[in-house]
C-alpha cells in the first residue's frame, strides 16, 4: 500500500488544518492590529524555527476571521525579501508591493496613484485614501534583514515607513533572525525612531504539548502509528524543534511505510536525520559568537554520559563556568538553542550535543589580540581561571546595547547631562545623542528617567542619580 508522508520539512507549512501551536505569538500579533493604533510587530527567531509558517498562517483568512478581523477589510500580503539584492531600490520595493496589493484590494484604490512618482507623499495619499474606503493592508515581510542591511535603503526610507506605519493605517509586519536594530547597517539607521514602533515577538523552541501535539495531528487519520518509546526518542533526539521533529517523523513515518523491522526503523531514521540536520546544526554554531560557543561547549560536556570520549572533562568545573554563564544562556534560551528546565538550562537536543561533543577538536577560538587558538585550549583555560569566566560572562549585556552604549547609559543614569557625557567619554554631543537615541530603541523607552530606571533594575549603577 502506497503512503503518502504527512510529514514534510523543505518548504514552510501553508496548510491552517496542518499549523500547530503558537497560540500566544498569534494573539499577540492579532490583538496589536485589533487596536485602534493597527500597530505593527516583528517576528523573531533562528532559521528554520517556523517564522515563515507563522506568517502564512497568520495570512491565511479563516485564521484573521477567528481573531476578529474581516479578510475583506483587512488585506494581508506575504512578501519574501530574499528577492532583495543588491541593486534593488526602495522605489524598485514599492512598485512590486503594490503590484501584489492589486491582486486583492479594490481597483478604484489605484486610480490616483501615479506610479512613476513613489514618493513618501503619494504613498502616503494611497494609504489615506484605502483608510477612507474602509480596507487595511498588513505587509508580512519575511526576511527584512535583507531590507536593514541593504545600503540601498537610508534614514529616508526607514523614516518614511515608519510615518505610513503610524499615521496612515499601515501596519508591518517582519520577520527576521535577530531583532531589525541588531542588523542595520549604518549608526545612522540604528538610531532612527523606525524600529520603536515594533514590539518584538521570539519564536523559540515547541512546548512539550505543542510538538506531541503535531505528531498527533500529523498521523490523526492515518494507519501508521508511532508508539510511545518512539515518540519519546524523537523528541529526545530531535528535540521540540518544528523543523528538526519533522525531519525525524518524516523518516520515521518512511520507515513504517517500507515495513522495516523494529530495529531497523530506529536505525533508518536516525541515519537520515542525521545527515539533514548536521547542515543546519553547523549554521547555528557559525552564528554563535566565541562567548556563546563556550557556553555550549560546555552545556553539551556536562550532559555528555560519564566514561564517554569526553569524560576528562572536570563535571564540577563545568556546571561552575554555566552558573557564572546566566545571560549568556537567556540569550540562547531566546535563540531556540538552548532550553530552560526547572533549575538549569539543556541544549534543545541530544543530536545537538552528539553534534557540538564531536565537532569540537576541529573548532578554533578567536584571541582579542588577534590569531586563534584551539577551542578546547580555550574552554580548558575558561575552566582554570574562574575570575576570566566571571568577566566574560558579565561581557553578555543586557537588551543587546554595546560596551559604549552601556558606558553611556551608566553615566546618564548617574545624573550627567549629554554635554557633561559628552566630556567624560571625549565625544561630541551630537554622538551621545545619537547613543542615547538608540539606547532608547534598544530598552523600548523613550525618555531619560526610563532609561535610568532600567538600568537601576538591571544593577547597571550602583546608585541612584542626586536630586
Amino acid at each position: 500500500m502506497n503512503h503518502s508522508n504527512p510529514f514534510t520539512y523543505g518548504n514552510p507549512i501553508t496548510d491552517a488544518a496542518r499549523f500547530i501551536g503558537r497560540a500566544r505569538q498569534i494573539e499577540q500579533v492579532f490583538s496589536r492590529l485589533r487596536n485602534v493604533e493597527f500597530e505593527s510587530s516583528s517576528l523573531v527567531g533562528e532559521r528554520r524555527v517556523g517564522k515563515t509558517s507563522l506568517l502564512y498562517h497568520l495570512a491565511d483568512a479563516a485564521v484573521q476571521r477567528a481573531h476578529g478581523l474581516d479578510p475583506a477589510r483587512y488585506h494581508f500580503l506575504y512578501v519574501d525579501l530574499a528577492l532583495v539584492d543588491a541593486t534593488t531600490t526602495p522605489a524598485r520595493l514599492w512598485q512590486y508591493l503594490l503590484g501584489r496589493l492589486e491582486t486583492s484590494l479594490p481597483a478604484r484604490a489605484f486610480e490616483e496613484l501615479d506610479r512613476t512618482a513613489l514618493d513618501n507623499f503619494a504613498l502616503a495619499e494611497f494609504f489615506d485614501r484605502l483608510g477612507a474606503q474602509g480596507q487595511y493592508v498588513v505587509l508580512l515581510l519575511d526576511e527584512f534583514e535583507n531590507v536593514t542591511r541593504n545600503a540601498n535603503f537610508g534614514p529616508d526610507f526607514f523614516y518614511g515607513l515608519r510615518s505610513l506605519a503610524i499615521h496612515h493605517k499601515l501596519a508591518l509586519l517582519t520577520s527576521s533572525r535577530r531583532e531589525l536594530i541588531e542588523l542595520t547597517h549604518s549608526d545612522e539607521i540604528r538610531s532612527s525612531p523606525f524600529f520603536n514602533i515594533f514590539a518584538n515577538i521570539n519564536v523559540r523552541l515547541f512546548s512539550p504539548d505543542e510538538a506531541r501535539a503535531l505528531i498527533a495531528n500529523a498521523l490523526a487519520d492515518d494507519e501508521i502509528a508511532f508508539s510511545a518509546s518512539e515518540t519519546d526518542a524523537l523528541l529526545d533526539y530531535a528535540g521540540a524543534h518544528p523543523y528538526f521533529m519533522q525531519v525525524a517523523c518524516h523518516f520515521l513515518y518512511a520507515a513504517y511505510a517500507q515495513r522495516h523491522s523494529d530495529a531497523a526503523r530506529e536505525m533508518f531514521w536516525r541515519g537520515e536525520f542525521r545527515k539533514q540536520a548536521a547542515p543546519h546544526l553547523a549554521e547555528y554554531w557559525r552564528h554563535s559568537d566565541d562567548k556563546e560557543k563556550i557556553v555550549l561547549a560546555a552545556l553539551a560536556l556536562a550532559e555528555t554520559p560519564r566514561g564517554a570520549a569526553q569524560g576528562e572533562w572536570d563535571l564540577s568545573a563545568l556546571r561552575a563556568l554555566l552558573a557564572r554563564s546566566e545571560r549568556v544562556l537567556a540569550h540562547l534560551d531566546k535563540r531556540g538553542l538552548v532550553r530552560r528546565l526547572q533549575e538549569r538550562y539543556a541544549l534543545f537536543s541530544a543530536f545537538w550535543r552528539e553534534w557540538i561533543v564531536n565537532a569540537l577538536p576541529e573548532q578554533t577560538f578567536e584571541l582579542d589580540t588577534g590569531g586563534t587558538i584551539p577551542f578546547v585550549q580555550a574552554l580548558q583555560t575558561a575552566l582554570a581561571q574562574p575570575e576570566l569566566t566571571e568577566s566574560f560572562a558579565e561581557t553578555e549585556l543586557p537588551a543587546g546595547l554595546s560596551p559604549r552604549e552601556l558606558e553611556v547609559l551608566q553615566l546618564v543614569a548617574s545624573g550627567l547631562s549629554d554635554a557633561q557625557v559628552a566630556r567624560k567619554l571625549v565625544l561630541s554631543p551630537r554622538t551621545v545623542s545619537t547613543h542615547l537615541q538608540s539606547i532608547y530603541n534598544k530598552l523600548g523607552v523613550n525618555s531619560r528617567v526610563a532609561a535610568t530606571r532600567f538600568a537601576l533594575e538591571h544593577r547597571l549603577v550602583k546608585n541612584p542619580p542626586k536630586k
